[in-house]
């Protein structure tokens, strides 16, 4: 008998992918795992849109709310931490439901990372350091010399990838290129059944305004925010989730209401459409588009219905997509 598919449910920011990954957790009796790279700090639920307490009591949530604010987070963590709570929920019977819209998250499950050395912690906390006072120009300069052929695609490195480039070229001494080119990885890929929700521009956008508005003007974000700097937590790898800056400029009235809200529209509407283009062209295949605008509950049960559809081939023995 093969392993069913684990159903994953993305979109941009503001597409709703909240709402039917509950109703679909409902429908299969399931857990849901975010698949987002802010919503895992502590401290830093309202501007990152993470589920509400009612949205957590309807569904259970895993990779919400649980690192330090100051902890590294990447894909390469998710997809471990992931690995574990896949394994932990369908040992307990249940069905493992990705969701979110941090498409590097999902890739990391799909197609497994090489299997990276274990480096000496104090070696790398002052390369980080190091590579922390860079600017951009200069990381570059320095990618692109260590690691040549991954600087030379047609992808540019933004700085988080130019400095990761960096670290694993001088703490490991073999370039980024040469561990993705290995074969190395750390575990099996992993079969998935995707649908990708599909929001027309101007209503997204739309969306957005209202949600930016609604928790800016509301009071909800800024009183975040306040609290978050009480801390001291501006200068924490969390802080720089998307409209945190902005909102922190207004707090401190660096910057006026409207146009703290322009500038957070502006923000997250470049950042959806990056989550577009990303999902248009680097999902499998099979992944199923959604319109939006349909109903949650209907949505659901399709998405149920399909995945039921896919678990039953894999138990059959026949190949599956993902």
């Amino acid at each position: 008998m093969g392993t069913p598919p684990v159903p994953a449910i993305v979109g941009p920011t503001a597409s709703g992918k909240t709402a039917i990954a509950i109703d679909v957790a409902r429908e299969l009796g399931g857990e849901i795992i975010s698949m987002d790279s802010r919503q895992a700090y502590d401290g830093f639920a309202i501007g990152t849109a993470a589920p509400t307490a009612a949205e957590l009591a309807a569904a259970p949530h895993h990779g919400v709310g649980l690192l330090d604010p100051h902890e590294r987070y990447g894909a390469g963590r998710f997809a471990r931490l992931a690995t574990a709570w896949i394994s932990d929920i369908r040992g307990r019977g249940l069905v493992p439901i990705l969701a979110g819209g941090t498409g590097l998250f999902l890739r990391a499950l799909t197609h497994p990372m090489f299997e990276e050395p274990a480096f000496d912690p104090q070696r790398r906390g002052r390369l980080h350091d190091w590579l922390a006072e860079l600017e951009g120009g200069e990381l570059l300069r320095w990618a692109t010399r260590l690691d040549p052929s991954l600087a030379a695609r047609k992808r540019p490195l933004d700085r988080q990838r130019a400095a990761r480039t960096i670290e694993l070229a001088l703490l490991s001494g073999e370039p980024l290129s040469g561990w993705m080119a290995s074969g190395r990885t750390e575990r099996p890929p992993l079969r998935t059944a995707t649908w990708v929700l599909e929001v027309p521009a101007p209503l997204l956008r739309e969306r957005i305004r209202r949600r930016a508005d609604g928790l800016i003007r509301g009071g909800a974000w800024p009183l975040e925010v306040r609290g978050l700097l009480s801390r001291g937590l501006e200068d924490s790898r969390a802080f720089n989730a998307l409209g945190y800056a902005d909102v922190a400029a207004f707090v401190r009235g660096h910057a006026g209401l409207e146009e703290t809200i322009e500038r957070v529209c502006a923000a997250t509407w470049r950042y959806a459409r990056r989550q577009r283009t990303w999902f248009r062209h680097q999902l499998p295949g099979d992944a199923v588009a959604l319109d939006g605008l349909t109903k949650s509950g209907q949505l659901a049960r399709r998405i149920a219905r399909e995945w039921r559809e896919s678990a039953s081939r894999a138990e059959d023995g026949r190949e599956i997509g993902g």
